[in-house]
């Protein structure tokens, strides 16, 4: 069976037609594609989003139109039409899959459950260019020249933008970054997947993956097996030779709690083949309710009022999904 899609890409003339359509015709895609080459260092900053002390950059086009459109046109027409390809256990960064999917995929048929909560450390920090580059080249298709020509449009240097480290990096925060990090990591991910349904085998083993967040489930374990369950797990994570390390969290977003004692994942509460708000989303809740009550100017009301509806249709979701 295909794992991968054949995007076939032989040159920069051919990134410039398949991005092209009736409102960007072919030479003004190509005059894009050659202006962000030329200054492609230029049109992208870090983001008041980033996080430095964790070493994490969110990288932003979004004063810069021409890497802006480059962008979101390889991530809709290059990489969105496989999204049909992704496993049905990986959720996030692609098309008609959220976290409540990835949620009530971890319910499972039996009861007595247990959640394992593994949180990846600094996810697109750990996919190199030269992945990114194999990916395309290798798994995809594409020719040397267009491989390097899409990596380099969307990795830069590793560390704050002027850093001019050597090292390059899948860029946080650009439009392609979560379904090519979803792509770069796919071996790693089936192969996850595959050990710990023989593991567990008995015990109606469940795994949802959302971008760095990975839940895995399963009824009437015992601690001892979860715990182990646990170290295996990451030892694939981490000591795979598919040269897809993911160091994992060893802090308190790697952790083991029966669903009894009030499983989260994803900001959401498991339940008996149920799903409901969890208890970040229930205080916002909360807050945005009182915050109306005691608002006295009608624009503030306005928007504290739309504020809360959204969160009741997202109620109105999460509930909505039993199995």
């Amino acid at each position: 069976m295909q794992r991968y899609p054949k995007i076939f890409l032989q040159s920069k003339n051919n990134i410039a037609k398949r991005l092209s359509s009736e409102n960007f015709l072919f030479k003004d895609a190509l005059a894009t594609i050659n202006d962000v080459l030329e200054n492609f260092d230029q049109y992208w900053y870090d983001s008041r989003r980033s996080k430095p002390n964790e070493g994490k950059y969110v990288r932003s086009a979004a004063k810069s139109p021409s890497l802006r459109k480059i962008l979101k046109l390889i991530n809709e027409k290059i990489l969105k039409p496989y999204d049909n390809m992704v496993p049905n256990f990986i959720f996030g960064g692609i098309s008609e899959r959220n976290n409540i999917q990835a949620d009530r995929r971890l319910l499972g048929k039996k009861r007595g459950r247990t959640l394992l909560k593994l949180d990846i450390k600094s996810f697109f920090e750990q996919i190199s260019e030269q992945r990114v580059f194999y990916l395309f080249y290798e798994k995809c298709g594409c020719s040397v020249r267009a491989s390097r020509i899409l990596a380099g449009l969307c990795c830069v240097p590793r560390g704050a933008k002027g850093s001019n480290s050597s090292e390059k990096i899948l860029a946080r925060g650009f439009a392609t970054s979560s379904r090519l990090a979803l792509w770069c990591n796919l071996d790693i991910f089936q192969h996850l997947d595959w050990k710990i349904k023989q593991k567990l085998n008995r015990h109606d083993p469940r795994i949802a993956i959302y971008v760095d967040d990975i839940g895995i489930t399963a009824s009437r374990v015992d601690d001892a097996l979860m715990e182990d369950t646990k170290k295996f797990a990451i030892n694939i994570l981490e000591e795979n030779d598919m040269n897809q390390k993911l160091p994992v969290h060893r802090d308190g977003k790697t952790k083991i709690i029966k669903f009894a004692d009030g499983a989260e994942h994803l900001g959401i509460k498991l339940g008996r083949n149920k799903l409901s708000l969890g208890w970040r989303s229930r205080s916002r809740t909360d807050k945005i309710k009182n915050a109306i009550k005691n608002s006295r100017k009608p624009e503030e009301k306005s928007d504290l009022v739309k504020k809360y509806r959204a969160h009741q249709r997202y109620k109105r979701q999460v509930e909505k999904s039993l199995v």
